[in-house]
């Protein structure tokens, strides 16, 4: 707390991408990106790829600052911007760093207006101001006495519609709510 983790869903076999963002002041966070397939380990061609900068895996220095970044304009390709792509910036976190850091350094959020589709960043505020105030009050976040919660992962399937959602869970993922290390439960009916 507070670090904020995603990790889009991904089909079986293929490989997934997370990021977790972790404030180091009120204006700026460390982006841990990385990658993994929870069927078999990564290839070096794969390691290679993602050194290079590839998928949402900045290409960055010996620091480990990418590349393309807000004090080089992100190097936007304006041919590239023109004929191919919308924003002529390489790579998918370039392109959402650039977003984000047009924003400046601290939003107005006063100016904004959220949507019942914002719910999840709602409770996530609420969550991290909550666990804020408790640990200037001496109290630890009540997250770390429920570690066991945080061992779902994301993933996606193509099934047929009329298959039920429990069997579909076990099949895609040994657990009727998508937890990940827990025995295998059979599929009711």
């Amino acid at each position: 707390m507070p670090v904020h983790s995603y990790a889009p869903s991904a089909m079986p076999g293929e490989n997934i991408f997370g990021q977790s963002f972790v404030p180091v002041t009120d204006t700026n966070c460390w982006i841990y990106t990385y990658a993994w397939n929870p069927e078999r380990p990564l290839t070096q061609a794969e390691r290679d790829a993602y050194n290079a900068g590839n998928g949402v895996i900045s290409e960055v220095d010996d620091n480990y600052v990418p590349l393309r970044n807000k004090k080089n304009d992100y190097l936007i390709d304006r041919k590239l911007q023109k004929t191919k792509s919308y924003t002529g910036i390489k790579g998918v976190s370039e392109q959402d760093a650039a977003v984000q850091d047009s924003q400046g350094p601290i939003a107005d959020r006063n100016r904004e207006h959220l949507g019942p589709t914002d719910l999840g960043i709602l409770h996530f505020r609420k969550t991290v101001m909550d666990a804020a105030r408790a640990l200037q009050q001496g109290e630890a976040p009540p997250h770390l006495k429920h570690q066991d919660r945080y061992t779902v992962r994301s993933g996606a399937c193509v099934t047929n519609k009329a298959k039920d959602l429990s069997a579909v869970m076990i099949e895609r993922f040994g657990d009727v709510a998508g937890f990940v290390g827990r025995p295998r439960i059979a599929a009711a009916g």
